[in-house]
């Protein structure tokens, strides 16, 4: 309790803790959880490798994702939902790149997961709004010289929370160890879809697939297995996740190249 009042807890404070993976990984203490500039200071003098748990002030959080610099692109990836956002399908998107950004908007209805108590739960999200778009636009165009600057060290990607107002909350720098060449998005018709292992029967071997396998933790089985069966007929597929989430990440270190494929989304265009 001590090490918590000293970094800024008090009694009826909500925690949320997760535990980080044990390479690349650098945790924030609450006192500067709000604050781009501390935060930088911050990564810049306590880079550490170990093990450590991650406690951040907002117990649930509006969205929750990461923005991560590939190439000269930063790519934003977030979702409704404080937990397992990086396993969700149809994320939405936003890309920085040469003075211009571009949302991928999902407009139908979808579920997330989420914590209550000791469940696991899922509730419907509506689709984010054009105005919040915007709002966590003009949020993050002052932040971009000194993201890109974070993550052109051996950490490229930081995930964050964003609250209702569009306002960000950095959590912890991470080093991806596969990143995509390029940020490919499709929009492509008559092509065969995977959710469950057992679609993989009816599968031509031919169709071009687009992956959906819901990736929560106890889905991450069937994943797999549906990797291993895929790589033996083709070495590309489409996918619903994010092209940086964790089961994107999964495909392309077993050898897949993987492109985002999008229906039913709003693009939005924004200079700064």
């Amino acid at each position: 309790m001590e090490g918590l009042e000293t970094s800024g807890f008090k009694d009826g404070d909500e925690l949320s803790c997760r535990f980080s993976h044990p390479v690349k990984t650098i945790y924030l203490p609450r006192t500067i959880a709000n604050s781009f500039d501390e935060a930088y200071e911050f990564y810049k003098n306590n880079m550490r490798k170990d093990y450590t748990i991650l406690i951040h002030n907002l117990m649930h959080a509006k969205y929750a994702g990461t923005i991560t610099r590939v190439n000269n692109e930063l790519i934003l990836e977030f979702v409704e939902g404080d937990w397992n956002a990086d396993y969700s399908l149809n994320m939405d998107t936003a890309v920085f790149a040469d003075g211009e950004s571009t949302w991928y908007l999902y407009q139908k209805t979808r579920k997330v997961p989420y914590v209550a108590g000791t469940e696991v739960k899922y509730k419907e999200i509506d689709p984010v709004r054009s105005q919040l778009a915007e709002r966590i636009y003009k949020n993050i165009v002052p932040k971009i010289s000194l993201i890109k600057d974070i993550l052109s060290t051996e950490y490229n990607s930081l995930e964050l929370l964003i609250d209702e107002d569009g306002k960000f909350h950095p959590l912890k720098l991470l080093n991806i160890n596969s990143l995509p060449h390029s940020t490919p998005l499709e929009v492509l018709d008559n092509i065969y879809e995977i959710k469950t292992y057992h679609d993989l029967e009816h599968w031509d071997k031919k169709a071009k697939l687009l992956i959906s396998v819901p990736a929560n933790i106890d889905k991450a089985d069937t994943l797999m297995n549906v990797i291993t069966e895929v790589k033996k007929y083709t070495d590309g597929v489409f996918i619903s996740y994010g092209i940086l989430s964790h089961p994107a990440i999964l495909m392309r270190e077993a050898g897949l190249k993987v492109e985002r494929k999008i229906s039913n989304y709003k693009i939005l265009k924004f200079k700064y």
